[in-house]
């Protein structure tokens, strides 16, 4: 699969994307950010952090200019990078990049990129950790839909049995879906196929997990509102993932 058919239309559409996917890889991205320099301040289109990387900090450009960027940006925004103390400068442009340009960040700390090139870039990172984000919203769908767990004639009133084995029924596809991605069960050159949709890219086939994972643990938990579930059986402290076989699905 690959990660996302996501096209930026815009200059302010390709800052705001660039800024989520970095978000959805675990750093904590601004757009736009002032942050400060040797002296004074300015303005960039993306900065980021992360408290868990020695890569602590680094800051975007993005340009969704319809001619290549000259080596004139490149010389400009390589000060900016060394002038905050940012440990790396990408820089995103729509149209690539001039011969001079390309010579300008060579041996340095700026690394130019288009949009599929910077997807490329954070690809693993950005499916591990959004998967595991969803994993974590499916994971209550694990009791709610096991009976050894959620015994229907003791946790649901005599009316409610036929909707929790509806429910029981519909969310227990999309939850193994994703248990069958987390442990390398799908077969990585073949799309991802559930209740007769084709999924080809991981941003759709996730945020419609998503969206199903909340939807069902929020229709479940109004189904068990007046006899809840036992705290200790939602307590996935322990719960092991296995989010590295998620990689293996991704395509060229």
């Amino acid at each position: 699969m690959r990660i996302t058919n996501e096209v930026p239309t815009t200059w302010k559409n390709l800052q705001d994307k660039v800024c989520k996917y970095l978000n959805q890889c675990g750093y904590h991205a601004e757009s736009p950010k002032t942050i400060e320099l040797v002296r004074g301040k300015t303005e960039v289109d993306v900065y980021a952090t992360t408290d868990d990387e020695l890569l602590c900090q680094f800051i975007c450009e993005c340009k969704f200019w319809e001619t290549p960027v000259p080596q004139e940006k490149i010389h400009a925004f390589r000060t900016v990078v060394h002038d905050s103390g940012s440990m790396l400068g990408i820089f995103i442009s729509k149209e690539g990049y001039q011969e001079g340009a390309v010579k300008a960040a060579y041996c340095s700390n700026v690394v130019l990129k288009d949009w599929e090139g910077f997807i490329d870039m954070i690809g693993a990172k950005w499916v591990k950790n959004r998967f595991r984000e969803i994993q974590r919203l499916g994971d209550p769908l694990g009791v709610y839909t096991d009976y050894l767990d959620v015994p229907i004639e003791k946790f649901c009133a005599e009316e409610a049995k036929e909707e929790c084995i509806r429910l029981q029924n519909k969310y227990m596809k999309p939850y193994f879906l994703a248990r069958s991605l987390e442990l390398g069960m799908h077969r990585p050159e073949e799309p991802v196929v559930i209740d007769g949709i084709q999924f080809d890219y991981f941003n759709n086939l996730f945020d419609y997990l998503e969206q199903e994972f909340i939807q069902g643990v929020k229709a479940f938990e109004e189904l068990f509102v007046a006899n809840p579930i036992e705290d200790w059986k939602l307590d996935f402290s322990e719960r092991m993932h296995y989010e590295s076989c998620i990689t293996d699905y991704i395509t060229e």
